[in-house]
């Protein structure tokens, strides 16, 4: 009678062994879960924390579902195991995971992909312009501008480089509007005799993110705005005007020119007179009275981005 009692509880043993192969890891039976299956739910954000919809994820390079508005995508019945999850979303960094599900046991992921930087827009331009000063010299500036679409925050650009063959200088960062503008500005003040030309010079800018996302814009050439200062033929210096008081001058057009801008100052420096015109203008009539005393007349040419070159005389009105 034991005998049999004996062989029947091994019996009964192995029967329910067989029947459950699956052990949770936390030691408990799990009739729901003969298999060793579960479920992995994912949410999708940006770096600034908003959710990220249209994210493609796929586990094991097999299963592949979209993110909703909400950056939230699940799997249901997935084997328990190792697994392999790739994020991909355009403009953004691939992201790999690499996770163990365990049996009967959900897996939450919360990822956050880095958006990459992009370049907008992208310009380098040079003006130069007379200066008076007690060599009366001209000053050369060089303009380096690019705009960059970044939508995680603008400390997300960690550098912002411009490298020539002259010098390698870092872009200042300022936010502009959507984008962050990277600029720089710089000048050299030489006789007209030894005027550097910058023209047709080439470069390469870096910019990289705080993630190590690394931008490169090469070949970037240097153009040449304003580069013409215009003439005063009349008045002469010195020379004593009557009304109506007539000015007349000339300038080559530049590639880039786009207006004139003509203004009359006292011997205090305050402007008597100031407007704009066309390019081709070579003949302004002032037809109001000056008072006796010393005037200034300058004359200045603008390029598109508003650099520009000019000359002065200084005239007397009687």
């Amino acid at each position: 009678m034991v005998r049999k009692f004996f062989s029947f509880f091994i019996l009964l043993f192995l029967f329910f062994s067989s029947c459950y192969i699956d052990v949770p890891h936390n030691g408990l039976l799990d009739p729901e879960n003969r298999f060793g299956k579960s479920t992995v739910k994912i949410e999708c954000y940006d770096r600034s924390h908003n959710p990220l919809a249209g994210v493609l994820v796929t586990i094991n390079d097999t299963i592949t579902k979209v993110s909703d508005d909400f950056g939230c995508v699940s799997f249901l019945n997935l084997l328990k195991g190792n697994l392999r999850v790739k994020f991909f979303k355009d403009g953004y960094s691939t992201l790999y995971i690499d996770t163990i599900l365990f049996s009967g046991v959900p897996l939450n992921l919360v990822e956050y992909l880095n958006f990459i930087p992009k370049v907008e827009t992208s310009y380098v331009y040079s003006s130069v312009r007379k200066t008076y000063d007690i060599f009366d010299s001209l000053r050369f500036d060089v303009n380096f501008v690019i705009k960059v679409l970044e939508k995680d925050s603008i400390e997300d650009i960690s550098e912002a480089l411009v490298y020539f063959d002259f010098g390698r200088f870092e872009l200042i960062k300022v936010n502009d509007e959507d984008f962050i503008k990277c600029s720089l500005n710089f000048n050299k003040s030489n006789s007209p005799m030894n005027l550097y030309d910058f023209i047709g010079e080439k470069g390469d800018i870096f910019i990289k993110d705080s993630f190590q996302e690394s931008l490169r814009i090469k070949d970037l050439s240097l153009i040449r705005f304003v580069e013409y200062i215009p003439t005063i033929i009349s008045p002469s210096e010195g020379e004593e005007l009557v009304y109506p008081y007539s000015f007349k001058f000339k300038s080559e057009k530049p590639n880039y020119s786009s207006y004139l801008n003509l203004s009359i100052t006292d011997g205090n420096g305050v402007t008597i007179f100031t407007d704009s015109f066309s390019i081709t203008d070579t003949l302004f009539i002032y037809n109001s009275s000056l008072k006796e005393g010393e005037y200034r007349f300058l004359v200045r040419v603008y390029d598109l981005f508003g650099n520009f070159s000019e000359n002065s005389v200084t005239f007397f009105s009687k």
